[in-house]
């Protein structure tokens, strides 16, 4: 009887190790997949985007058009022929931009309809990335502004 017992230990034993060391081998692989950039990124703060600008980079090449950020909560730049600002506030990857204001100079009609667009488009802001040099702005509708970086802007934040 003892040794039948111990036999079926042994067994159950086996059995038990093999199929723990299998869950494993799944855990690891199912936890590899999610360990893609967007979900182990950090998440963006308003520090780490004050004082920097950045240059568009994926839509209307040859014209200027930037966004910095030289004081907490404030956003502004170059749209191909005007300047223009906002407020903003961050909430994880979340941006909320309040009403844009910018200088009414006329230029080129080519310009001028950049520009509006470009303002169309960063008013529907709704997600905020920010990997290395590269700061990605995604709309409600899927529109990514991909901006690399430029340099630095004198800030505003300095208390002293």
């Amino acid at each position: 009887m003892k040794k039948l017992l111990s036999l079926v230990l042994v067994v159950t034993g086996t059995i038990f190790a093999v199929s723990c060391s299998g869950n494993k081998t799944d855990t690891s692989s199912n936890n590899a997949a999610p360990t893609d950039t967007a979900i182990t990124a950090a998440v963006i703060t308003v520090d780490d985007l004050v004082g920097k600008e950045f240059s568009l980079t994926n839509m209307y090449e040859g014209k200027e058009v930037t966004i910095a950020f030289p004081v907490t909560n404030m956003l502004g730049g170059k749209s191909a022929v005007n300047s223009y600002t906002t407020e903003f506030a961050l909430d994880g990857e979340k941006i909320t931009l309040t009403a844009l204001a910018s200088t009414k100079m006329a230029g080129p009609e080519e310009d001028m309809a950049v520009e509006n667009e470009y303002l169309q488009i960063l008013n529907g802001a709704n997600t905020i990335s920010l990997n290395g040099d590269v700061l990605t702005i995604t709309t409600a509708s899927g529109t990514n502004l991909v901006y690399t970086f430029k340099g630095t802007v004198p800030t505003a934040d300095t208390n002293n």
